[in-house]
């Protein structure tokens, strides 16, 4: 699943806020857009983002908390801060590397915890993102 967006501003800083708009949805990520592989996107342009989270190191984050975080099975993301959010997602896939990754509203994030089994595609989640970042593919 590739996902396309469109970047509405930065601060122009590396570190900064980049604001994009995905689905119609508008989200706020750390800027990594120097990082990518492509050139840095124009504003106004499309591009594909590439995703990357932080996560709080709570004991309480586990694979119960995840599975039983998202009982409404919505897809979006909720913003708990500037780039801090509350992931409710759908998992569509789980790469060689034990990373799955969950549709929230457009936008592919990874889960906080590992994950092996093709059987859990499909499964709706629920997990909480301390700063996402944005870089471009």
């Amino acid at each position: 699943m590739k996902t396309k967006a469109l970047l509405i501003s930065t601060d122009e800083d590396e570190g900064g806020l980049a604001l994009l708009s995905i689905n119609g949805n508008e989200v706020g990520a750390m800027n990594c857009l120097g990082y990518g592989h492509t050139a840095y996107p124009k504003i106004g342009s499309l591009f594909e983002p590439a995703f990357t989270c932080l996560f709080d190191e709570d004991p309480n984050v586990n694979w119960d908390s995840v599975f039983g975080g998202n009982p409404a099975q919505e897809k979006r993301l909720h913003s708990t801060g500037e780039w801090s959010y509350q992931a409710l997602g759908q998992i569509v896939e789980i790469k060689d590397d034990f990373t799955a990754l969950a549709d929230c509203g457009g936008c592919l994030l990874p889960l906080p915890i590992p994950m092996y089994d093709p059987e859990f595609i499909g499964a709706y989640v629920g997990f909480d993102v301390r700063r996402l970042s944005v870089g471009s593919n």
